[in-house]
């Protein structure tokens, strides 16, 4: 297996916090010289427009590769590098996204992701940093070209979770096409279809098998979420996995076999476990319970490996950062109790990366789009 080689596995990057400051005092700059304000406005102004124009990439859509993109890899802590948890896979012509946590479409839209081709999200499980962002991505791929209701798969509880975000937004909808009108913006686009998935003996389920894009739902162990799920996808004889929140799983392993890319969850229970114990020495003990509860149900990084190994994965990218850390201090963290990161080869995911597995090859291709 080739793997083209990432830049910087932890590069330096601007929050987003720290861009939309630079923007604010570009906008103070200008204001300050009226002279060429006109002229610059105008620029940014056209340099909007051409981009606007140019709509979403389409490129991926067509080129016979499986792609993923990590639109988040982040928890429910707060961490202003990272999104909440959201996996893009682009394939036969069809864009999934696997969990839609906070801040993750604002990254699909930057990137320009083809968002009226979103063709079906699909929940791993009803975590609140698994579902946040649900109703923008319904309304925004709406508002994007998207005519039809979208699919939203999960496990059973998936139907109580879509009617809560369409009663949320409904509203919203009703609005929006009493503005535009229903040429504009065809009522069906603003809709979701649940789908729930019930798992058969073997620990699995055929989400659906068309256009030569096969994605298949692998129950997990997240308990006491249950069921949780990881999700599989076959394409142009290319495969990856998607691992949603769960602890070390044998089910996931066996599913798992052969996988070129497996983007599994990780927590680092070495520092959850040490912060727990600083909190409980200053008193915050209930904050510490909590803080001590989630190692029960995540993988550690150690995990993560040993079932990509186990699994005969090419590539494991870790997601679903577990807590968040300065980025220099990340690959001591996350890699720690890992010896050999090369059998499967080992990447710390962040927002923006994308990899490409071409047809008729063992090739995993990577780039950064932040």
């Amino acid at each position: 297996m080739r793997s083209k080689e990432i830049k910087s596995v932890y590069p330096i990057r601007s929050s987003r916090a720290t861009k939309r400051s630079l923007s604010l005092a570009l906008l103070c700059v200008v204001a300050l010289v009226p002279a060429s304000c006109e002229r610059l406005q105008q620029r940014m102004i056209q340099r909007g427009a051409d981009t606007a124009a140019q709509g979403d990439r389409q490129d991926w859509l067509s080129d016979g590769a499986l792609h993923v993109v990590l639109c988040g890899t982040g928890s429910p802590l707060p961490d202003l590098e990272r999104a909440g948890p959201c996996v893009a896979v682009i394939a036969g012509e069809r864009l999934l996204l696997v969990d839609v946590g906070l801040g993750s479409w604002e990254n699909v839209q930057l990137w320009r992701l083809p968002r009226e081709k979103l063709a079906g999200v699909l929940l791993t499980h009803f975590h609140s940093d698994h579902i946040g962002e649900l109703g923008e991505v319904v309304m925004q791929s709406w508002v994007a070209g998207r005519r039809d209701p979208l699919p939203v798969y999960g496990p059973p509880g998936v139907a109580r979770v879509v009617s809560g975000f369409q009663r949320a937004y409904g509203l919203d909808t009703s609005y929006r096409i009493a503005h535009h009108g229903e040429e504009a913006l065809p009522p069906a686009g603003a809709r979701s279809r649940a789908h729930s998935l019930e798992f058969g003996e073997d620990g699995s389920v055929l989400v659906f098998d068309e256009g030569g894009l096969r994605v298949t739902a692998i129950r997990v162990d997240h308990r006491p979420v249950d069921p949780a799920c990881a999700y599989r996808f076959e394409y142009a004889g290319r495969t990856a996995v998607v691992s949603g929140d769960t602890v070390r799983s044998t089910n996931l392993i066996r599913h798992a076999r052969d996988v070129d890319l497996l983007v599994h969850d990780v927590l680092a229970a070495h520092v959850i476990e040490s912060l727990g114990g600083f909190l409980s020495e200053r008193g915050a003990e209930r904050l510490a319970r909590l803080t001590g509860d989630i190692v029960e149900y995540h993988a550690s990084p150690a995990d993560a490996a040993a079932v990509g190994r186990e699994a005969g994965a090419r590539m494991v990218v870790f997601t679903h950062m577990v807590p968040p850390v300065p980025s220099m201090l990340a690959s001591r963290i996350f890699l720690h109790g890992i010896e050999d990161t090369s059998s499967p080869q080992i990447v710390l995911g962040r927002d923006g990366m994308h990899f490409t597995m071409p047809p008729g090859s063992t090739e995993i291709l990577s780039e950064d789009l932040d």
